[in-house]
């Protein structure tokens, strides 16, 4: 299965992520290596940012996805309308969302609710918890369909 970021869009990943396995999903992921794909990830959300939905927020979000023992952070930051992202720990963003990677991926294909993540500690969040609540809907998310 090739899921070189380069070579899929995010409906196929959405599509795979909605239709493998779990461990098959985490498997293609480090096959392919899992910064290579969460920095295409994170692309994806400034490409599917919709700032209409976003009017008014001037906010750094940090994500700290975890695989195994690695952590990888990337920030999120919107201002004035556009979205731009980062691979990089900071000190004091508006929220922090914690979690695993296939919990992850499944949030940003949304093949998962934020909520439930939340209230089975798949997700932790720190700083502005209503900020966190909207985060996802800046967003177009991939339809795997």
């Amino acid at each position: 299965m090739n899921l070189d970021p380069a070579q899929i869009g995010p409906e196929e990943f959405a599509q795979l992520v909605k239709t493998a396995p779990d461990d098959q999903i985490e498997e293609v992921i480090h096959s392919v290596g899992t910064e290579k794909t969460l920095t295409r990830v994170f692309e994806g959300f400034e490409e599917r940012f919709v700032p209409a939905k976003a009017e008014g927020v001037s906010a750094d979000i940090l994500f700290v996805i975890k695989d195994d023992k690695e952590e990888h952070p990337y920030v999120v930051s919107i201002k004035d309308g556009t979205c731009t992202t980062r691979r990089e720990q900071i000190a004091d963003p508006k929220t922090t969302l914690s979690l695993k990677l296939l919990p992850f991926v499944k949030l940003v294909t949304g093949q998962a609710d934020g909520m439930k993540l939340f209230m089975t500690r798949k997700l932790k969040i720190s700083g502005d918890l209503m900020f966190a609540q909207r985060v996802m809907t800046f967003f177009d998310r991939p339809s795997p369909d």
